[in-house]
């Protein structure tokens, strides 16, 4: 619709272009659910040293209010700022289910102005009074709703005289409606609980899959917005909502703490506007009028998977014309007590199809499918048979050596699917309603093996985009980041995800923590991020501030601070990533209250043991909640961000306040955890000793001993391998960095023995839940070491008083054994790339600096040495200025551009 890019010429040289117009993070987004959205824009240019010194943007109902300027929703005015992003709408209220538009002016750094092209953004549904349609379901024996919104177990509603009546067989409603006359434009409003496809005509509605996205129900329910102007035709039109589980409505066997809870029996709600050409409006909306039949799906499972049976399939079910007959009117269900909120995230879509790289038959009647690659989603395929044969399709993520599928990493998860054939013809199927973690597929039958014309995998996760590149001369390297990025994308479905292949597939907090920063460098977490920070804050405790440690789920009390504190390390480094003042604004007072529940637990500033502690620690005789230091070492690191937020918030009470607290639980944790004989923290281990260093912990007297006790535990008495589990292996590696020691973090990745990242990545294409390589072969959190590929070895850091990456230092590590390092990733003011190689003479590094922003490029070589920028001297090239030598490297700044740097010997 719109141009991707426009640029501002001046004596025929393009000067600037405007490459992105983001609203709410996104280009042209058609369901806007923030009253006040945020700007962006993101402008390249070729020509070094550009800058922004003001902006102005326009906001208007048509395009033609830009272009006179008059009748505005908003017009900013001219604001003397270098700001690109986050600019907050500050103009006349928005309506709902409107189309705006807007541009924005710039000036550059001589004062000249450049105007970018119209975009548009949709609002959606804003307010719950827009809403009129009714939830509908099918035989509904009841709806026990229980005090705090959702079952847990069986017990908890076995007492009632309404108790529960599971309805697992998914259903399909429908209803026919009349279209007279032009459509100007069509847009559903929908939501199921669990998950639904929607169908126009016998067209799918969009491209999602696995909607909506799982939150905690009982506090609120994403709805979606489609624009189906182009389905609907003049005359007889039909809708229809095919309406499966999900997790809102789990089978009875699934109600556990650590798995699903119930919340309710399946319903779905749709509202469909349709507004003519004579500025007619029309509402089509799920009521009394709709009809309902068992659809074929009779077993529909998250975790176990789904049964289906093609012989009860109903052709043309969502048409014109069809013949209800037979068809039930449907229930109309309790309304659930929750608010209806507009995704803002990307949906979960298919990314890519992937083709199977070996075919095996290990046993008679038995297929063996090989993807190459352990990923998350599902199997497309065709066959041909006979009626009534059932085949059954299970997925593994390894074999067994007779080269049948090995079904433990799978745990109590059926994690298969049942089809039954209609017969006669070419048939094909897929799930709608659940989804499996596997890199393998075994197909066999009750009967003879039907044939089997294609099968494909459907690599499925939320559509964030991908922003990342890393690649170098170190194949072990290659393949961790590989793998990284791939157990990054197999879990994110809607929130981040453990594990996508067991009966577990959670929120797991500390999970996400370790794994933030390499999935903001690989991928556009913003909104997903955002999105989950909100279902957390929801189900903070009401009564004490406590923080859950699973999310999407309801507050359960668990002794878990180092899992629950997450939530603030997370904010903190979403601002530090993106800089959006809005996240530390929304989350501030639930992560305060936070800091107060820490407070009442909390014993002269000591926290008490948790259970969790360095999950998957190789220690020895490690159990859970080892080391009993991390709460308290986590509620200091909560204190000095909070101090920060504060700070930024301008609120200097409590900024003082927490830094206050942060000194004496500092104290506290040297009188209580250090040993001033061995200069050792708790046991020793590389956790106990690596965090507090991260965290500046350490009194400075102590620091080099504490250092050299980790190096010495690391190097002499575990031969160079590390003994951490999933938050030590984050936080020992950063530590080792920040005290000048990258040599024995780099000694640690690329180590080839067991335990090791070489030992998995011979097996595995994908990172594992633990070093032994027990259990799940696709958790990502041992991926946390991929950031250290973009920040260290690549170079690439952001500057806390700059967040956004506004100022930005290319340090790279030149290791030893490493001869190149190639690595970009596109931030919200453009594309940030380091790629440097060692050569005969020295050293050649090639950086790229975004518009409207600052580097600091660290060149290493002798003080002596040569250095080229762009072929020429540095000192005769506007926009590089020499600042200093400093621990054998050259510093410079540089403003925007591409920059390479050529360093030889003398």
């Amino acid at each position: 619709l719109f141009p991707v890019f426009f640029s501002c010429n001046r004596d025929g040289q393009n000067e600037i272009h405007f490459d992105r117009l983001l609203c709410e993070y996104a280009e042209n987004p058609n369901q806007v659910f923030n009253p006040n959205p945020r700007f962006t824009w993101v402008i390249g240019t070729d020509v070094p040293g550009k800058s922004q010194s003001a902006w102005r943007v326009l906001v208007g109902a048509d395009e033609g209010s830009l272009t006179s300027a008059k009748n505005l929703t908003w017009d900013s005015g001219k604001i003397i700022s270098d700001q690109t992003m986050h600019i907050v709408y500050a103009g006349d209220p928005l309506q709902s289910n409107q189309s705006y538009y807007w541009k924005v002016i710039i000036w550059d750094e001589q004062g000249i102005s450049c105007e970018s092209p119209t975009h548009q953004f949709t609002t959606t549904l804003l307010h719950s009074a827009d809403w009129q349609a009714k939830w509908i379901g099918a035989n509904a024996t009841g709806e026990p709703i229980p005090a705090k919104g959702f079952f847990m177990d069986r017990k908890e509603e076995s007492g009632l005289t309404d108790t529960v009546h599971h309805q697992g067989r998914s259903v399909l409603l429908r209803k026919s409606f009349q279209v007279n006359g032009k459509v100007k434009s069509a847009r559903l409003f929908i939501t199921g609980l669990g998950f639904y496809e929607a169908e126009i005509n016998n067209l799918k509605v969009g491209e999602d899959v696995l909607s909506p996205s799982k939150t905690p129900y009982h506090k609120y329910i994403h709805f979606d917005t489609y624009d189906v102007t182009a389905i609907l035709k003049n005359g007889e039109n039909a809708i229809g909502i095919h309406l499966g589980n999900g997790w809102y409505n789990p089978y009875k066997k699934w109600w556990k703490e650590y798995r699903m809870q119930w919340f309710g029996h399946n319903k779905a709600l749709a509202q469909l506007h349709v507004t003519y050409e004579d500025g007619k409006e029309e509402l089509i909306n799920t009521d009394e009028s709709w009809k309902t039949v068992p659809s074929p799906v009779l077993y529909n499972c998250v975790y176990d998977g789904e049964i289906y049976d093609a012989r009860e399939e109903i052709s043309g079910w969502s048409s014109p014309g069809f013949d209800e007959a037979g068809w039930q009117s449907v229930v109309i269900m309790q309304t659930p007590g929750a608010q209806l909120v507009g995704r803002q995230m990307p949906p979960i879509k298919i990314d890519e199809v992937k083709k199977p790289v070996k075919i095996t038959k290990p046993k008679p009647g038995m297929l063996v499918y090989d993807f190459g690659q352990n990923f998350t989603g599902w199997v497309r395929l065709k066959l041909k048979g006979e009626k009534g044969t059932k085949i059954t399709i299970r997925h593994s993520e390894e074999l067994y050596d007779d080269g049948t599928l090995n079904f433990t990493c799978n745990e109590r998860a059926r994690a298969a699917v049942d089809y039954i054939l209609k017969g006669g013809t070419e048939e094909s199927y897929e799930p709608a309603f659940t989804y499996f973690g596997f890199q393998f597929v075994e197909i066999s039958s009750d009967g003879p093996l039907p044939e089997i014309i294609d099968l494909e995998g459907c690599v499925v996760y939320s559509a964030n985009e991908k922003i990342g590149h890393f690649s170098s001369s170190h194949d072990l390297i290659n393949k961790m980041h590989h793998a990284t990025v791939w157990s990054q994308m197999s879990n994110m479905l809607s929130y981040p995800m453990d594990c996508p292949q067991r009966d577990e597939r959670l929120g797991w907090m500390g999970d996400a923590q370790v794994t933030a920063e390499e999935a903001m460098f690989n991928f556009d977490m913003a909104l997903h991020y955002e999105n989950w920070f909100a279902g957390i804050k929801a189900n903070q405790d009401e009564q004490t501030g406590d923080i859950p440690i699973i999310s999407p789920r309801p507050y359960i009390k668990d002794d878990g601070i180092e899992w629950s504190s997450s939530y603030i390390t997370m904010v903190w480094q979403h601002y530090l990533y993106y800089g959006d003042i809005k996240i530390l604004i929304d989350n501030y007072s639930a992560m305060a209250r936070y800091m107060d529940f820490l407070a009442s637990i909390a014993e002269n500033h000591i926290l008490p043991k948790g259970w969790i502690g360095d999950w998957g620690s190789m220690v020895v005789g490690w159990k859970e909640g080892d080391p009993v230091s991390t709460p308290t070492a986590y509620y200091f690191y909560n204190a000095t961000i909070l101090k920060k937020v504060a700070h930024i918030l301008k609120n200097t009470s409590d900024a003082e306040r927490f830094e206050k607290l942060a000194l004496e639980i500092k104290n506290a944790y040297n009188r209580q955890f250090f040993d001033p004989v061995t200069k050792n923290y708790n046991d020793g281990s590389q956790m106990a000793n690596g965090f507090p260093l991260y965290l500046g912990l350490v009194e400075k007297e102590h620091v080099e001993d504490v250092i050299r006790n980790l190096i010495s535990d690391i190097v002499e008495k575990n031969d160079t391998h590390l003994t951490t589990g999933v938050l030590g292996t984050k936080y020992m590696i950063d530590a080792l960095t920040l005290h000048g020691r990258s040599d024995v973090a780099w000694a640690l990745a690329t180590q080839t023995t067991y335990p090791s990242w070489a030992e998995m990545m011979k097996r595995f294409n994908t990172m594992c839940e633990f070093w032994t390589l027990k259990q799940s072969h696709n958790h990502v959190m041992m991926g946390s070491i991929d950031a250290w590929f973009y920040k260290v070895l690549a170079g690439i850091q952001i500057e806390e008083e700059s967040p956004g990456f506004k100022y930005i230092s290319i340090k790279p590590f030149t290791a030893e054994g490493l001869y190149e390092v190639q690595a970009s990733t596109t931030t919200f003011r453009g594309e940030v790339t380091s790629e440097w190689c060692k050569t005969e003479h020295g050293f050649d590094l090639s950086v790229k600096i975004p518009f409207n922003t600052t580097a600091s490029v660290y060149i290493p070589g002798r003080i002596q040495d040569h250095l080229s920028v762009n072929g020429l001297s540095p000192e005769d090239i506007n926009g590089v200025k020499y600042l200093n030598y400093e621990a054998g490297h050259h510093v410079y700044e540089v403003s925007s551009g591409s920059w390479e740097f050529v360093w030889q010997n003398q």
